[in-house]
C-alpha cells in the first residue's frame, strides 16, 4: 500500500499547487512548510517520496534530508529537491548530501508529476 507523498516548502502558493496537483492524480499527501516539519512528518508517515525545497526555515532542505538519509528508519524514502539554484555547485551540494532528483524553480506542474511518476513506478 503507498505511503504518499510529502510536499515541503515554504512558499504557500509552491505548497499549494502541488500538493493540489498530486491529490488529483490520487496520491495522499503530507505539507510541511519547514525543514523540521518535514523530517518529522517523515518519520511520522514514512511516505514514498518527498518533494524537498532545499531553502526552508527553521531547518534547510540541505539539512532535513542529510538528517532523513542517516536515520535508518528514513534512508529509503526517494527525496527530490525543489530549488530556485540551478548552479552546478548547488546540485552537486544537494547530491552530496542524499538528494535523488533535483526540480529546479520554475518548473511547470507537469515535470513535477512526470518526475513523481518515474521514481514511483520504478
Amino acid at each position: 500500500m503507498a505511503n504518499g507523498i510529502l510536499v515541503a516548502d515554504d512558499d504557500p502558493d509552491i505548497l499549494s499547487i502541488v500538493s493540489m496537483s498530486l491529490e488529483t492524480q490520487g496520491y495522499a499527501v503530507y505539507k510541511a512548510t519547514n525543514g523540521r516539519e518535514a523530517v518529522d512528518l517523515a518519520r511520522e508517515h514514512h511516505p514514498d517520496l518527498i518533494l524537498m525545497d532545499m531553502m526552508m526555515p527553521v531547518v534547510s532542505g540541505y539539512e532535513a534530508v542529510t538528517e532523513l538519509k542517516a536515520d535508518a528508519s528514513t534512508s529509503d524514502i526517494v527525496i527530490v529537491g525543489l530549488s530556485a539554484k540551478a548552479m552546478a555547485t548547488d546540485m552537486e551540494r544537494a547530491t552530496d548530501v542524499g538528494i535523488d532528483g533535483y526540480i529546479t524553480k520554475p518548473f511547470r506542474i507537469a515535470q513535477v508529476l512526470s518526475v513523481v511518476e518515474s521514481y514511483l513506478n520504478k
